[in-house]
This record gives C-alpha cells, sequence and structure tokens, in this order.
C-alpha cells in the first residue's frame, strides 16, 4: 500500500456517529491508498473515542490509522465561534492544525464532520502543487475585473463596500480543503494571530456583533487572503467546478449532473442533512424519527446523493453491531 492520506476532522459528540459513516465511505473508496485519520476534538467522551478507533480497526487491515489529538484552550476557539454566527468551537480547531498535529506531516486533508463524504479519488486534489499558498481550495467566490474573474488578494480587505463583506462570508467553502502545514510552521501562525484578527474585525465592525464572519471560512478568509490557491485555477474560473467539494446547493441552478465526477460530496445548501432523510431502511444509530423529512423536499439531482450516504450508514451500522456498538 504505497499511497497515504493524512486526512482530518474535528467535532463533539452529538457529530461523532456521521463521522463513522465517513471513515466507512473512505476505507470504501480509497481502496489503493492507506489513511491516517487525525481526529481534533476536546469533549468527545471516551466511548466515542473508542468506537472510532474500534471501526477504524474493523475497515481494513491497518487501512485507516485513527489518531486522538486533544486540542488545549478550547475555551479560546470558542470565543472566536462568538463571532461566526452559530458554528460551534470545534469548527475552528484546523486553524492552529500545523501546532497539533506532528511535524512529520507537511499537508493534511480538511474534512466538515458529518456532512462530508469522499465518493472518489482524492490524488489530484490532495498533491495539488500549493505553489508557496497555505491552502488549497475549491473556488467560492471570485470579484470581476475586466470582464474577467480573478481572485482576491490582501488589498480587497480595504474595500468595505464589496471586499470585505465578501471575504468575511467566505472565499471558499471549508467543507473541505488543504493545508500547507509546512508553510504555516514557518510563517510561525499561532492561536493569537486569529484572536488579534477577530479583535480587529470587531472593532471595525462592531464589539457586539455575533456575525462578524462566516463561520470558520470566513475567519479563514481574511486570515490567508491573497495566500490561497483555488484548484484548477487560471485555467478553470468557474464556481461550478468543484469536484473536492461538491457542494449540493449545486443543483439550486443547475439541472443535470456536472460534466466531472465528484470525489468529495458536501451536503451543503440542502434542504436537510443525509441522516434526516427518509429511507427504506431506518437506522436508528444514525437517525432520530422525530427529525424525519421526506426526500421530495430535496432538488432535483439531490436525491441520488443521499441515497449513496444511506448505503455507507448501513455499511457502517453493519460493521459497528459487530463490534457490539
Amino acid at each position: 500500500m504505497g499511497k497515504r492520506y493524512n486526512i482530518m476532522t474535528s467535532c463533539d459528540d452529538a457529530l461523532v456517529p456521521y463521522v463513522a459513516v465517513g471513515l466507512t465511505a473512505m476505507a470504501q473508496n480509497l481502496k489503493k491508498a492507506g489513511i491516517d485519520f487525525y481526529f481534533l476534538h476536546s469533549r468527545v467522551s471516551s466511548k466515542n473515542i473508542s468506537m472510532l478507533k474500534d471501526l477504524c480497526g474493523e475497515l481494513g487491515n491497518e487501512k485507516v490509522c485513527f489518531h486522538e489529538i486533544f486540542v488545549p484552550h478550547a475555551e479560546l476557539y470558542s470565543e472566536l465561534a462568538k463571532y461566526g454566527n452559530g458554528w460551534a468551537g470545534e469548527a475552528y480547531y484546523s486553524l492552529c492544525a500545523h501546532l497539533l498535529l506532528p511535524e512529520s506531516i507537511d499537508r493534511v486533508l480538511y474534512l466538515d464532520a458529518g456532512d462530508t463524504l469522499v465518493i472518489g479519488d482524492i490524488e489530484p486534489y490532495y498533491h495539488c502543487d500549493f505553489q508557496g499558498k497555505s491552502l488549497v481550495v475549491t473556488g467560492g467566490r471570485y470579484k470581476l475585473l475586466e470582464g474577467k474573474l480573478e481572485l482576491f488578494d490582501t488589498a480587497d480587505l480595504g474595500d468595505w463596500e464589496e471586499g470585505l463583506p465578501g471575504i468575511l462570508r467566505g472565499i471558499f467553502n471549508s467543507g473541505s480543503y488543504m493545508m500547507n502545514l509546512d508553510k504555516m510552521r514557518k510563517d510561525e501562525r499561532t492561536l493569537a494571530d486569529y484572536q488579534y484578527l477577530c479583535g480587529k474585525l470587531r472593532e471595525l465592525l462592531g464589539k457586539d456583533n455575533h456575525m462578524i464572519y462566516w463561520g470558520d471560512q470566513g475567519l479563514l478568509s481574511a486570515a490567508f487572503v491573497g495566500d490561497v490557491r483555488y484548484y484548477g485555477f487560471p485555467q478553470i474560473r468557474n464556481l461550478w467546478y468543484m469536484p473536492y467539494n461538491f457542494c449540493l446547493w449545486y443543483f439550486d441552478q443547475m439541472t443535470k449532473q456536472p460534466d466531472y465526477s465528484p470525489a468529495i460530496l458536501h451536503f451543503a445548501g440542502t434542504a436537510f442533512k443525509p441522516w434526516n432523510g427518509t429511507y427504506p431502511i431506518f437506522l436508528d444509530k444514525f437517525q432520530n424519527r422525530d427529525r424525519i423529512r421526506s426526500m421530495e423536499e430535496l432538488k432535483n439531482g439531490q436525491a441520488g446523493y443521499f441515497y449513496l450516504w444511506h448505503e455507507y450508514a448501513i455499511m457502517a451500522d453493519r460493521l459497528l453491531q459487530k463490534l457490539g456498538y
């Protein structure tokens, strides 16, 4: 098994069951690679940690190696989250991945816990040349210059009319992105840098404003604008091109499947999350009967991806039952 991927996520106990589904999908779709899975947390129960670790052991002979990373100073991330429109502090743990993960790791793929799913080959994305940038992302926002889509840069932070608001909404969607850990270490970034940025934004936009940036992606965008590579750019300048962070809001405007094969799904922009769907088989481990929704609420084109999630949930359920969970 020559290939190995470093993949990371972070969450609390509520999302742990869906992480199990994501791990099952990774093992099924990255068959020719080993996976070092880094799970960042500060308050997940020992039972759930054991469950994830045991599941990884059941997914194949050293196929997925589970690494628990306990995040110190969780209250500081929660403070950042206060100004991010409602996301929990766990969503911000990736900010210091370069300090939390082993120094031997030069890059890592971050995935949102729960609502992302690896369904294809990630090698082109994972090994994409950073070109000296800190992040490789799926472009989510461009600026129009002389009829051409271009990237935001640090100068746009000073444009209070269009530049700064757009950046704080997010120049990329944070469901999936590659982090250049080596560069972040060399740049000596620390949590204090993000605290300082948050403080300055609060001074500019109002200290009592709890919607200063759009979650982690807004804060990351403000911190790294000009230091981000859009995957496929400049050859591809297209908001709908997102093979490695295929957000299902794609179908808000598109009526047919994309002309590329999505490798990482992101259940973003849908009427509900996949674990709330109505399927032929109800899974007690992953679903709540009080929150079940009709698949008719979904946009045309979305339901097939929901049923795919359900297939992996069934696989995960069987494995966990075998392990006694």
